[in-house]
């Protein structure tokens, strides 16, 4: 009679054991995948891209606003936007006469841009450019006297040309 109450006990201590195990369980995980902003717009203070900024001759043009860059990037790494000019930094007349320039973007005076140039680099995430909305840019340029100074009249023109890369 011994041995059959050890083996009852034995599986009594067993039942006792998997009533202490978890019915069931299982793990899962959880995504959630936030889509990239990668854009870079620029908007024309002129009214219409391509309006000629009024110069007076034999007079330097003071820091003139040409428009804006809207910049909407949400990488964690940050962003940086390049500029590159068509004309090297150039306003060029259709005689070739050309008159160097100076860019300002975002308050930063970058010189003359003959060639392609990162004009901001950020390595973290700028929240204010991180939304739908945005943040902007302002583009400037000025123009000293020298610059003017004989020059055959008529519409001078350069193509500035902004590249965003997210990081």
């Amino acid at each position: 009679m011994n041995i059959f109450f050890k083996k009852y006990l034995c599986l009594g201590y067993f039942g006792i054991a998997i009533a202490m195990l978890p019915d069931i369980a299982q793990a899962d995980n959880v995504y959630a995948d936030l889509p990239t902003l990668n854009s870079i717009v620029f908007v024309s203070s002129r009214g219409t891209s391509g309006t000629a900024i009024p110069l007076t001759a034999n007079t330097a043009l003071v820091l003139t606003s040409v428009g804006n860059v809207n910049v909407k990037s949400n990488t964690y790494g940050g962003f940086k936007v390049e500029v590159e000019s068509t004309n090297n930094g150039l306003l060029k007349h259709s005689s070739g006469a050309g008159m160097a320039y100076n860019l300002n973007y975002n308050s930063s005076d970058t010189g003359q841009i003959t060639t392609k140039a990162v004009v901001e680099d950020n390595g973290a995430l700028i929240t204010d450019c991180a939304d739908d909305t945005g943040c902007d840019r302002d583009v400037k340029i000025s123009i000293s006297q020298s610059e003017v100074v004989s020059k055959p009249a008529g519409l001078y023109s350069d193509t500035l040309t902004f590249t965003l890369t997210n990081k």
